[in-house]
């Protein structure tokens, strides 16, 4: 390795190679005299106060600088990359420039973009966040300016010599840094599956490049181990620079801390505005509002998953800052400065400011909430734990969103000490910044096959095909069956593999199931079929095409959010079902029922429209080219080759199913339902096609008419007539809060619980159920209203057990039709009382807060002698079941079982 580093760049210019006194690591110097590598922390920052280059560049000159001074070498300018790394299946966030091209590019899969290039990357790194404002140095994000070359057998570019001419001639010539006050730092990369040689520049003590020199990949078997890790050479030899914009900026300017140099306004507004003098988390407040603006502008929706979870860190962790600065103004007032700020040279963000803000506020709501009932669920978690480690620290944050800081105050304030490590921001970030590995599916053993001919991509339409039997395992009366082609769709990207018919002459076998084994097509076949057939295959056509119509209307669907919604939206799943399918996405709230009027409206606009839908396999590289990162909504493909569906002016993906050919065809798409699947992902479940969608309004239309009737029974609704049946139920049952399906059983307890009075006029059915649903919330209200008389009566008939007064009540009219778990919660407002009362539908327990005892245990034993259960809190219990015939016999257990606990104390 340290061989490709012994450069004649080096010896041609009088560099000599030294070893540092201080860490050991060998660098290259004109400097006979240093004995020191440069670098933090042999060495302190000479630049602070005396800039190193000609003049002082702001972060667009020296952006502009950089760009042009490649371009004028024959780089191809590349646009920045999103900072959300939707093109890579390892991490979470574009890490640096190179990350833009790993694994395809670098492994000879693809080839690059341009070749050689340059760009500027803003990307993030989590794993220092701990040191961002306290180093004077550490960023959360930045942009990592890189000249990239990719050589191969057949075109050699550039390598050793050449990169570190150039960035001698970028630093000295362009920028006019002392050539003497370079350093250049032998190291050793390894990142992204890749390493290699690398020289770390530096100047002024500080690390304005890296030049890595990427030739080894990642191979169980490898020939050299590095790290751990086992590598072997690649393909390719990848020339990887990273230069720090930010870092180069500051050393022009020379100010105390790269921070003053990128957020002058900012940290001014937040010093001026703050009632504590903190410059640390002023710093890190500054930096972590623009990584913020950078997350959410390039559509991160706040979760506790993935990208969402470190999204989410770093607005908790900005609105933490801004109470320790006890800065009372909204987190969006500083993310909407550093937005324009950058507005000229990243007007994404400007166009996502709205959207920001909302994501913004709800977050910080959320976090509020959280305080409040954290602090109640912390005291709680403390009285129960007596060991309280790292590892229970990070749990408690990850499933609870509380941070070990809220831990640590309120466990001095209850005596108690708790050990919260410096990093553990860092920590958290570390962990939740690369995919987790994923279950491999099981696999059965194939012997050596030819790859199975797709018949089903060539047509999508094709019903029929005649086929050789490769080879057949029997597995009792089923079979796994490969062919040499097929027209039977495999499963896979959410939709279900074809079902059908295998026919060898006069006899049929049922396919009943298709799946995908490497680039092989397996059958399970009801029969035995034997290698070497020749056999004819037939798929379920009508279930194929209703398959169809649901997988290209899932795009639509896709398209319309994103239209309604924002550009923030992004496929987090989706499965097809002959009859419906579902659609997860990514979005901050909870669907409007106008939300879902435009969307399904949208959808059908797209159908209506008869755009043409196109199916073409086409280089990766092309592919993103022409259609950029939203090509990968639905996961990254393997291959230099992928797959695209482009549905012009609507969507455009990745995606390996089968598909109409013109959105006509869909006919009809209607929402059934919509629902909060997880914090951050919301599922759209539709039905595509003219018949399942009529067949849905029939059953909707009977579901109106059994809620009409049973709503007659109250009310006398003057008008049925309505044109839109599915909305009016959905609307109906958002004044329940139910879903649709429960809305004929939430209807018919309603009424039940109502006394028995005269109908009423409705102007029509919602009018009526919102009339149903006032009556019963008031009835509800006024059950809950316990008068004293009632509480001093149930008390004249009570038995004394010690000091304990325990009220039973064996008759629900003894109640007056009250709530039970009222009137129980009235009568122990008294001291040292327990209620036992049987309203009808089960036992209701309660003591008050001086009773020691537990009606847990009580309630369970209680709701088994019902066939059911029993629970709730210490001193307030029900207990119910569906065997009401023994209600009786539950209700002496229950006094019996009281009056032994009261007895044994």
């Amino acid at each position: 390795m340290q061989a490709e580093l012994n450069l004649s760049f080096f010896k041609k210019n009088g560099y000599l190679r030294k070893q540092c006194k201080a860490c050991g690591s060998y660098f290259w110097t004109l400097d006979e005299k240093k004995e020191v590598c440069g670098d933090q922390p042999c060495t302190p920052f000479s630049f602070i106060g005396k800039p190193l280059t000609k003049k002082p560049f702001t972060l667009s000159e020296m952006r502009e600088t950089f760009l042009s001074f490649f371009e004028r070498h024959g780089h191809t300018r590349l646009k920045p990359y999103p900072v959300v790394a939707r093109w890579r299946k390892d991490i979470y966030l574009t890490i640096a420039s190179i990350a833009d091209f790993q694994p395809h590019v670098t492994s000879g899969l693809v080839p690059p973009p341009a070749n050689p290039l340059v760009i500027s990357q803003p990307s993030i790194r989590l794993n220092d966040l701990d040191e961002v404002g306290v180093s004077g140095r550490h960023l959360t994000v930045f942009e990592m300016m890189g000249h990239h070359a990719f050589n191969s057998e057949k075109k050699f570019i550039y390598w050793t010599e050449g990169t570190v001419s150039y960035c001698n001639d970028f630093l000295v010539k362009e920028l006019g840094v002392d050539q003497k006050e370079i350093t250049y730092k032998e190291s050793l990369w390894e990142g992204g599956g890749n390493a290699g040689p690398c020289l770390e520049v530096l100047a002024g003590g500080l690390e304005v490049a890296t030049l890595v020199f990427m030739s080894l990949e990642e191979k169980n078997d490898g020939e050299y181990l590095i790290e751990g890790k086992r590598y072997s050479p690649m393909p390719l030899k990848v020339v990887d620079t990273g230069y720090g914009l930010e870092r180069l900026t500051w050393v022009s300017q020379g100010t105390n801390t790269i921070y003053d140099v990128l957020y002058p306004e900012v940290i001014k507004w937040i010093t001026e505005n703050s009632r504590v003098e903190d410059k640390h988390a002023i710093y890190a407040l500054a930096d972590h509002t623009k990584c913020i603006a950078f997350m959410l502008g390039d559509g991160i929706v706040p979760s506790n998953v993935k990208e969402g979870y470190l999204a989410r860190l770093m607005i908790r962790r900005s609105l933490r800052f801004m109470e320790r600065l006890d800065l009372n103004e909204p987190l969006s007032t500083l993310v909407d400065m550093q937005i324009k700020n950058l507005s000229s040279d990243f007007p994404r963000l400007s166009k996502a400011r709205e959207h920001i803000d909302e994501v913004i506020s709800i977050e910080t709501k959320k976090y509020k909430e959280l305080v409040g009932r954290g602090k109640r669920l912390v005291r709680r978690f403390l009285k129960e734990n007596k060991r309280v480690g790292t590892e229970t620290l990070i749990e408690l944050y990850d499933t609870q969103g509380i941070h070990p800081d809220m831990v640590r105050q309120i466990a001095a304030e209850m005596g108690k000490k708790i050990v919260v490590p410096e990093n553990f921001d860092s920590l958290v970030a570390e962990r939740h910044s690369a995919e987790q590995e994923k279950k491999v599916k099981e696999t059965f053993s194939l012997p050596e096959l030819p790859p199975t001919r797709l018949l089903y991509y060539e047509d999508h339409y094709r019903k029929k095909c005649r086929a050789k039997v490769l080879w057949c395992e029997n597995k009792g009366e089923e079979s796994l069956v490969v062919l040499d082609e097929t027209v039977f769709y495999p499963e896979g990207g959410g939709q279900p593999s074809d079902i059908g018919l295998i026919k060898i002459n006069d006899v049929k076998m049922d396919v009943k199931h298709v799946e995908k084994q490497g680039d092989i097509v397996v059958h399970h076949v009801n029969g035995k079929p034997k290698k070497g057939e020749e056999v004819e295959c037939e798929i379920n056509w009508e279930r194929r095409y209703s398959l169809m119509k649901h997988h290209t209307g899932t795009h639509l669907i896709n398209s319309a959010c994103r239209n309604v919604l924002g550009e923030h939206v992004w496929q987090a799943g989706s499965q097809l079902d002959v009859d419906e399918a579902r659609f997860d996405f990514t979005h901050y709230k909870p669907l409007s029922q106008e939300d879902v009027k435009k969307i399904e409206g949208l959808a059908n606009d797209f159908i209506k429209k008869g755009v043409k839908v196109e199916k073409k396999v086409i280089d990766r590289s092309e592919a993103e080219k022409l259609y950029g990162m939203r090509l990968y909504q639905g996961g990254v493909p393997e291959g230099r080759k992928i797959r695209v569906l482009n549905i012009p002016g609507i969507d455009v993906e990745a995606c390996g199913g089968t598909h109409v050919d013109n959105t006509r065809e869909i006919e009809r798409i209607k929402i059934l339902k919509t629902e909060r699947i997880q914090d951050g992902v919301n599922r759209v479940i539709f039905a595509a096609g003219k018949r399942n969608v009529e067949d849905v309004e029939r059953r909707e239309e009977k579901l109106l008419h059994g809620l009409n009737q049973r709503l007659e029974n109250l009310f006398i609704i003057e008008n049925k007539e309505v044109s839109q049946p599915g909305m009016l139920l959905k609307e109906i049952a958002a004044i329940f809060s139910v879903p649709v399906d429960k809305l004929e059983n939430t209807i018919e307890k309603f009424l039940k619980d109502l006394p028995k009075k005269d109908r009423v006029s409705a102007k029509d059915t919602k009018d009526a159920c919102q009339m149903l649903f006032n009556m019963w919330k008031r009835a509800n209200k006024e059950k809950k209203k316990v008068p004293l008389d009632l509480i001093n009566s149930l008390k004249n008939n009570a038995q004394k057990v010690g000091s304990i007064t325990v009220i039973t009540v064996d008759n629900p009219d003894k109640i007056e039709s009250l709530d039970a778990v009222a009137v129980a919660g009235a009568a122990v407002k008294e001291n040292k009382t327990i209620v036992c009362v049987n309203d009808g539908k089960g036992v209701v327990m309660a003591a008050s807060d001086d009773v020691p005892i537990d009606l847990r245990p009580i309630a369970k034993k209680v709701g088994e002698i019902l066939d059911g259960g029993g629970g709730g809190k210490q001193r307030m219990v029900r207990a119910g079941g569906s065997n009401l015939d023994k209600l009786n016999e539950a209700f002496e257990e229950a006094k019996k079982l009281i009056l032994l606990n009261l007895q044994e104390q």
